[in-house]
């Protein structure tokens, strides 16, 4: 639960009490902990005081609890597009595609680079990732 005025967290929400728990017995089984990456999604490309009281508690809570904070994905209309053929950014390329690509696509396309360099997947990590 979140305090709506000053965004202080009263207590962790279900999900972090499940996600804590799956920690806590990974811990238990492994060496490794358990990589949890928060990001937000559809994000306005609009500067807005909410938007920033939200990293900030976000920011906070990831140094309490314990997760990495990854950059959000915008909201972007070829999302909407691909998401009823079952589609993501990275199947598509300018030669297999019947989609005019557009700088909104391009900066969608980089946004998913960041993402995959941020998680750190050891297959990823010094490669060139292109799509």
């Amino acid at each position: 639960d979140v305090n709506p005025q000053t965004l202080e967290v009263l207590r962790p929400s279900f999900y972090s009490e499940m996600v804590w728990s799956c920690r806590k017995k990974k811990a238990q089984t492994s060496r490794r902990p358990i990589d949890w990456i928060v990001m937000r999604n559809r994000m306005s490309p609009l500067a807005a005081r909410n938007k920033e009281r939200v990293g900030e508690a976000l920011t906070n809570l990831s140094k309490r609890i314990g997760f990495r904070l990854a950059p959000g994905l915008s909201e972007r209309v070829i999302y909407r597009e691909l998401f009823p053929a079952g589609l993501t950014l990275l199947d598509l390329t300018e030669k297999g595609s019947n989609i005019s690509f557009t700088m909104s696509h391009v900066a969608a396309r980089q946004e998913m680079r960041d993402l995959l360099i941020i998680m750190q997947l050891p297959e990823l990590v010094g490669a060139e990732i292109e799509f």
